[in-house]
Parts: structure tokens; C-alpha cells; sequence
């Protein structure tokens, strides 16, 4: 029909296949999200259970319940699209820092109705390791 699938029929598919293997003891916790002309914006959790869950906000992974923490107490339904993307820095690097066992990369993307684009990356290791390097110059100092 040369119309794109809708974000909810994607998340259904990956979550029909996940409920196939889910004695397989396979471990997926993922959010699928977009924007389409049927559902607009939307935003769904999918585990290896084959769990489905629409929803306006989610947080996956060990570190989540840090990142929920900010974002609970912070977001606002009418935030700018820069406040937005700092409050999901904010609440990443949280989770990071908190967490041992998530990840040290930082990578939002923005969806709109035009599309999805990358707004902002962070490797929290190189950040670490270039203010240990300034501190020790201003040391030297």
C-alpha cells in the first residue's frame, strides 16, 4: 500500500516473536517508539516474555529505576524539545553513574512527525578520563 508500519504493529511483531522463545531464556527489555499517521507518537515497552506495554514513558534496563527517579520527579507534559532532551541526559547520566552495570554511552534521539534524528552522544569513559586529565594538570599547577 506504500504506507510505513505503524509503531504499534512493529511492537506487536517483535513482541509476537519473543513469546515464540520465551523458554529459551532469552533477556530483552526494549522500548519501540515512532510516530505514524495512525497512532501519532507512541511509545512501547517489549520483553523476552513477549510483554507488550503502551505507554508515555518508560525506562529499561538495571539502571532504570535511577533514570524513572529523575524523571518521575522532573518531567512536565509541556516541555520544550530541549527541555526535554536535557531532562533525558540528566536522567541517563543518573542511571549511569548509579548503576555498575549499565552502560557508559549516551545516545537520544528526538522523534517527530518528521522523523528521528540524533541530538546528542556521550561516551561517559572519555569524559571521565578528560576531567581526571584536567584535574591532574591544575595539580601540577
Amino acid at each position: 500500500e506504500g504506507r510505513s508500519i505503524t509503531v504499534a504493529r512493529a511492537s506487536k511483531i517483535l513482541s509476537s516473536a519473543l513469546y515464540e522463545y520465551r523458554g529459551l531464556q532469552l533477556s530483552v527489555g526494549t522500548m519501540i517508539m515512532g510516530y505514524d499517521d495512525i497512532g501519532g507518537a507512541s511509545i512501547y515497552y517489549v520483553d523476552s516474555s513477549g510483554t507488550r506495554i503502551g505507554g508515555d514513558m518508560f525506562s529499561v534496563g538495571s539502571g532504570s529505576t535511577f533514570a524513572l527517579a529523575i524523571l518521575d520527579t522532573e518531567r512536565r507534559y509541556e516541555m520544550t524539545e530541549e527541555e526535554a532532551i536535557a531532562l533525558g541526559i540528566k536522567a541517563i547520566r543518573h542511571a549511569t553513574f548509579r548503576d555498575a552495570y549499565s552502560g557508559g554511552y549516551i545516545g537520544v534521539y528526538l522523534i517527530t512527525k518528521e522523523g528521528w534524528k540524533k541530538v546528542f552522544s556521550e561516551d561517559l569513559a572519555l569524559s571521565a578520563d578528560n576531567l581526571l586529565k584536567k584535574e591532574d594538570a591544575a595539580s601540577i599547577q
